[in-house]
């Protein structure tokens, strides 16, 4: 903690003499985020770059797309865009796009290291972090809805039609003195190829971006309608969420960028598919679940009471997985898909399914079927299934509930327990 401390008023030093810069969305932020990360990398790594690489990674690189934003410098062009591939640089983008241009950003920082030029590797690296930044900032880049939709659902008062909610620049949504916490934090590595890296990385980005804009309406209603306390509060849960990610992405750019990986770094050949977010977007089934079709890590029964997430019979015990109406299509999408090689999981009705269940479960990949189950009726025993991945790009893997005819939708509670993918080890 002391060395963390001892580097980061270090790096302060050096970002207060450099010039002046503009931020959007996290605004000061990115700075914060920057620094905190940076504070928390292994020592070969701070000594790889040097403490004025850093301070330039934390002060001049940390918003060069928003500089670039309009075309207004043409000369930072070589780092904000990508050759080929058209998607924004502040957002979460489809997973195809997002793949290829976060492939380019490591290959071009593992080839400025390996020239020896450190300072072009910074800006390569600065763009990446701020790309997955903004997503985290509770704001315009993480809200499922409009600046309008927002202000209908909670108007201003009288002296504050002013501000605008969601945008960093004249809003309101980086506001305030918060602090990131100085904790001790360990860097996660999120894969030991390219491949896996960018899956992972949008995966995480993805995932940020979900729980910051969980943030968005309490700060608005504090900052609207209460003191700003709660505001400042939420800002540095979100900083710190953020502030872990980009650590994570920092450590894995250099890890790769120089084939050096830490012992202690697990080799993860498997990962739960609960992890991930689906496509999902809403939309209603039969009764019960309606408007919420699946659950994580639990399921419901038709009078809608919540239950651990459990299969008929015996068998190991369930560690995750969703509990599904019927009919119903769960989409993920991986890009790169090539990562992942074989899918396994262990399906059923619910133990609360009532007597006319008959569901047949079955797993799509990129629109051909992989597996069908026979039907399987209230109280049968579940079945354990695997099958192999197809290697492509994108892979979009569907789990599928399909109802027997005849059978009553209230008593279709499926259940898919542990569901996980699987690749070979490296």
């Amino acid at each position: 903690m002391k060395t963390h401390r001892l580097f980061c008023g270090l790096l302060a030093v050096v970002i207060l003499a450099a010039s002046p810069g503009n931020a959007f969305s996290w605004s000061k932020g990115h700075r914060l985020i920057r620094l905190w990360a940076v504070a928390r990398l292994p020592k070969w790594q701070r000594d790889l770059l040097g403490t004025q690489a850093l301070a330039r990674l934390c002060k001049e690189y940390t918003s060069l797309q928003d500089r670039h934003a309009g075309g207004n410098a043409p000369e930072l062009d070589p780092y904000c865009i990508v050759p080929g591939v058209r998607l924004s640089l502040h957002d979460v983008n489809p997973a195809k796009p997002s793949a290829r241009a976060t492939l380019w950003y490591l290959d071009r920082i593992r080839e400025k290291l390996k020239a020896g030029e450190t300072d072009e590797a910074m800006k390569f690296l600065g763009v990446l972090c701020h790309w997955n930044e903004d997503p985290g900032s509770p704001g315009a880049h993480s809200s499922p809805i409009s600046e309008w939709q927002l202000k209908t659902l909670i108007p201003p008062p009288g002296q504050k039609q002013r501000f605008n909610y969601l945008f960093g620049a004249g809003g309101i949504m980086d506001q305030g003195d918060y602090r990131i916490p100085d904790i001790a934090y360990k860097p996660k590595l999120l894969g030991r190829t390219r491949e896996e890296a960018a899956l992972r990385i949008l995966q995480h980005q993805r995932l940020l971006q979900r729980r910051a804009g969980t943030h968005i309406i309490p700060i608005v209603q504090d900052i609207m309608h209460g003191d700003g306390k709660k505001a400042v509060e939420l800002h540095s849960v979100a900083a710190l969420d953020n502030a872990r990610h980009t650590a994570d992405v920092i450590y894995t750019s250099l890890c790769l960028a120089t084939g050096r990986f830490d012992k202690d770094q697990p080799t993860r050949d498997r990962q739960s598919l609960a992890d991930w977010l689906p496509e999902f977007r809403g939309g209603m089934i039969p009764h019960p679940y309606y408007v919420t079709p699946f659950l994580v890590n639990q399921a419901m029964d038709a009078k809608r009471r919540l239950h651990p997430l459990t299969l008929s019979g015996k068998g190991p015990k369930i560690q995750s997985g969703f509990g599904m109406g019927t009919p119903f299509s769960l989409d993920f999408v991986l890009a790169p898909g090539k990562v992942f090689d074989r899918f396994s999981c262990r399906v059923g009705l619910h133990p609360t399914a009532g007597p006319r269940g008959a569901v047949a479960f079955v797993i799509m990949a990129n629109g051909k079927q992989l597996l069908r189950t026979a039907v399987l009726k209230s109280g049968a025993p579940p079945i354990s299934i695997q099958v192999d991945l197809p290697q492509a790009d994108v892979l979009k893997l569907s789990l599928r509930t399909v109802a027997q005819d005849g059978s009553d939708s209230s008593h279709n509670l499926a259940a898919w327990a542990n569901p996980v993918l699987h690749r070979h080890a490296n």
